[in-house]
């Protein structure tokens, strides 16, 4: 807390003296106010004793976040990149899950208006007519529950009003790329408002098949054909009630990413061509209905939150080291309820509540072996049950000092019944391989403690205590085939400052995490056979700073700016069987930093300690200019630049070379003409101006053992450009 303070006193201090003439000349002009729901009600965002980032919609509009994948430049410490299967990989200050399929759970939840996104490959939706979104940095086990240990990010699409108003745009630009949106909102009556929304976002592969390769021959990859639309209703008939519904759609076309086959003959050198091997598809739709009744009793507000969410996917994919093609189709529904009542007593602000949550998963996945047969992973029957109870609590101890208090109990449920088996060409199974039989239940306690003071009326400092817990879960067999919930322990402090009369913001943060019990691949057996399964390693510490700053110098001109330091390392993590790496004398003249025993005879075990964690970069970078020109004929000219700076990372947790990403840089620049009465605007941008070849994800052959490149190779988009025009009425 000392040296956060100091760093706090020292930045201000220099921007104090250093910017202070041209600050003058910005007489009444400030930074806006962000107002946030991280704790469940509406606050101040320089005045919330959180870690939290907040993107206006604004800013991504301007900035061209289409997805959230594209927040990473946005947030410190935050990781996202896409699968081959479109699932978004989220990693927040070193902590995160690769599991993307039925039965792996994220460490950072996902919310849209307020309802959890509980599967990877549902969070891809479009942003588009979108309020805010808050990234909240730490775990969120109080009020956020399971499946945030990392944190949690909530996406709050923009809410009907009593207002006539709509706008549209058109965005065209390189690989043939053409985005379409719209929006109108409509008051039905003086007590019943609509609002409707839609967007179409295309453009051709960024990988580009060279030729037709065996089989059936390839198609380009890593293209777009998404199709979305939302619908929301707000009646309140009265100040005292209002029930606000949506629903929304989705629709994923093209043929989607997909592993580039790895067999030596097939490798072309570059990521943005392949010799592609298996014509992709993707057909994927997703739906997602909710509705919110806020009450107002007078003494405190009840609200009641439900949500829906129904997902289909059908896509196919590579075998990266065959070239082969495999089917994947899979349904999920899950349903969730929360009913929670909060309100303000006397010195005492507090919500309560309740919390329950279902999924339903079936998966039928198939891998071409040969003629007429497939190995198939066929899970019916693949659930999951959640509930909880939990409450908080923030006393004014004076006028500047608040204490705050949380407790909330989980109890979790997941089963599953399937098999892997021999299916012929028609579907019919062969023989079967091994069941898959799982039956597992845990529960969590997690809580918080913290503390906050005003410095002054625009400086506060503040501390948390926090736990958080992801669930357990199991792999492939039957019996002895689960594993552990994880566990963290967070300990951060931080200070937020307004200064120069409100043009200056300077937000500052340091935290350290014990983290226990974390979810791995590792090799255990299944059916008297060596194979993957997830085991828990006993122990990490993670702990870093942040700065968040934003400055309005004059009239014309913003800097805003971020910077992350972050240090990630295992500190207990033995594999005592080791897996298909340490198990293969060939990586034993491999630098990596794990360490085996070499002379021993297989299977040995590979000891991670020490060792840095996975996706986990030294040093992030974040810094934007902003300069507006007023135009002789009313209407005005914006330019912005900004770039993204990341030090190397391990993009695995073995260390091997070939899984690295080195430091690199991603700069985007705009030039925005809006009119004079802000009727149209036309925007020119450019995206990746350096073009680099950035790896999001890669991954060792873990078929082979070798430290090769294998099962998973993704690359951040390369440069974009284009113009987009925008309307409003």
């Amino acid at each position: 807390m000392r040296n956060l303070l100091l760093a706090s006193a020292a930045t201000a201090a220099v921007s104090l003296h250093a910017p202070v003439a041209m600050a003058q000349e910005a007489a009444g002009v400030k930074l806006d106010e962000v107002v946030v729901t991280a704790q469940r009600r509406s606050e101040n965002l320089q005045k919330t004793p959180l870690t939290v980032s907040a993107v206006t919609g604004d800013k991504l509009e301007s900035q061209g976040i289409k997805t959230v994948v594209d927040l990473s430049a946005q947030v410190p410490a935050l990781q996202i990149s896409s699968s081959g299967s479109g699932a978004a990989v989220v990693f927040l200050r070193g902590i995160g899950s690769t599991n993307t399929t039925e039965v792996g759970d994220p460490a950072v939840a996902y919310h849209i208006d307020g309802i959890y996104i509980a599967r990877s490959t549902s969070v891809g939706a479009l942003f588009y007519d979108i309020d805010r979104v808050e990234v909240l940095r730490g775990p969120q086990g109080t009020l956020y529950g399971r499946n945030a240990t990392a944190g949690a990010i909530n996406v709050i699409t923009k809410q009907p009003k009593f207002d006539y108003e709509g706008s549209g745009s058109v965005d065209v630009g390189n690989y043939g790329a053409l985005t379409t949106s719209g929006m109108f909102n409509a008051p039905i009556s003086d007590t019943l408002a609509v609002r409707a929304a839609f967007q179409q976002s295309r453009h051709d592969g960024y990988v580009k098949a060279i030729n037709k390769g065996p089989g059936t021959g390839g198609n380009d990859r890593y293209d777009q054909d998404d199709k979305s639309a939302r619908i929301q209703l707000l009646w309140k008939p009265s100040d005292n009630f209002q029930v606000h519904l949506g629903a929304d759609y989705l629709h994923q076309g093209g043929a989607g990413g997909g592993d580039q086959t790895y067999g030596t003959s097939l490798v072309t050198g570059d990521p943005w061509t392949c010799n592609c091997a298996t014509n992709l598809y993707r057909n994927n739709k997703f739906f997602g209905s909710h509705g919110q009744v806020d009450w107002n009793l007078g003494f405190a507000t009840l609200t009641y939150l439900t949500g829906y969410n129904f997902s289909r996917l059908d896509r196919s994919g590579e075998n990266a080291s065959t070239g082969a093609p495999n089917y994947f189709k899979g349904k999920d529904y899950t349903w969730s309820h929360e009913l929670r009542l909060g309100g303000d007593t006397g010195k005492l602000k507090w919500v309560v509540g309740a919390y329950r949550f279902s999924e339903n998963n079936n998966v039928d996945f198939r891998v071409f072996l040969a003629t007429n047969s497939y190995l198939s992973f066929i899970q019916p029957e693949v659930t999951a049950k959640s509930t909880a109870a939990f409450g908080q609590g923030t006393y004014s101890v004076t006028d500047r000092f608040r204490v705050t208090a949380g407790l909330r109990y989980t109890e979790d449920h997941k089963a599953r019944d399937g098999g892997t088996f021999l299916t012929n060409g028609a579907g019919a199974i062969t023989a079967t391989v091994v069941k898959n039989l799982a039956d597992a239940k845990w529960s969590a306690t997690n809580w918080k403690l913290g503390a906050d003071f005003d410095l002054t009326s625009a400086s506060m400092v503040y501390a948390n205590v926090a736990t958080g817990y992801k669930a357990g879960g199991y792999f492939d067999g039957v019996g002895a085939n689960t594993y552990k919930p994880e566990k963290i322990t967070s300990y951060e402090a931080g200070v937020k400052n307004r200064f120069l009369d409100n043009r200056l913001q300077l937000n500052a943060s340091g935290f350290l995490y014990d983290y226990k019990d974390f979810q791995v691949s590792a090799i255990g057996v299944i059916a008297g056979q060596n194979a993957t399964v997830t085991l828990n390693a006993k122990k990490a510490q993670v702990y870093g700073v942040e700065f968040e700053s934003n400055l309005v110098i004059t009239d014309s001109d913003r800097v805003d700016a971020t910077l992350g330091w972050l240090h990630a390392r295992y500190k207990d993590f033995l594999l005592p069987l080791g897996d298909s790496f340490s198990n293969n004398n060939a990586n034993a003249t491999v630098p990596a930093c794990f360490k085996a025993n070499w002379a021993s005879a297989a299977p040995r075990a590979a000891d991670f300690s020490g060792c840095r964690m996975a996706r986990t970069p030294e040093w992030t970078l974040n810094v934007g200019y902003q300069h507006t020109w007023e135009i002789a004929s009313g209407g005005k000219l914006v330019g912005r630049a900004q770039t993204h700076y990341e030090s190397g990372k391990n993009l695995e947790y073995h260390g091997f070379a070939q899984n690295r990403q080195d430091g690199f840089t991603k700069t985007d620049l705009s030039l925005t003409y809006t009119n004079a009465d802000d009727r149209w605007s036309l925007q020119g941008y450019v995206r990746n101006l350096e073009n680099d070849d950035v790896r999001t994800a890669s991954s060792p052959n873990s078929t082979t053992g070798l430290a090769t490149n294998g099962n998973g190779e993704f690359y951040a988009p390369p440069r974009t450009y284009g113009l987009r025009l925008g309307v409003t009425f």
